[in-house]
């Protein structure tokens, strides 16, 4: 192969993996998930504000976003470690976390018990 085919090929390589590539979080707006552990005892609060890359949508990073609900769904009943409760930070990731459609059992000791939503009748029966 001739260094121009070869430079030209690199050149492709990288237009195409850049165009791929979706920005993070800014480093502020990380979700704290403790390492991606399993394993926590209990929750730690939130320093941070959630930003789009975790919200959903185009501009959401999906590793990011499946980390978030996962961290949720494995440890989101568990008490914080200060044994304080959810502080502003924190309910606003509680409040993605239930926007996005996640299970609300898996944060109910924050997120308060979530009521059914009444059944309609069928038509002709009450």
């Amino acid at each position: 192969m001739s260094p121009r085919r070869i430079a030209a090929g690199a050149l492709a390589a990288v237009v195409v993996l850049t165009g791929c590539a979706r920005p993070g979080p800014s480093d502020a707006a990380r979700f704290n998930d403790q390492s991606g552990s399993d394993a926590v005892a209990c929750l730690v609060h939130q320093r941070y504000r959630p930003d789009p890359a975790y919200e959903g949508g185009p501009r959401a990073n999906t590793l990011l976003v499946l980390t978030m609900l996962h961290y949720y769904v494995a440890n989101g009943n568990k008490p914080y470690c200060d044994g304080r409760p959810p502080g502003e930070m924190d309910r606003a990731w509680l409040g993605v976390y239930l926007r996005l459609g996640a299970d609300p059992g898996h944060v109910v000791r924050y997120a308060g018990p979530v009521a059914p939503t009444p059944a309609t009748p069928v038509e002709g029966k009450p």
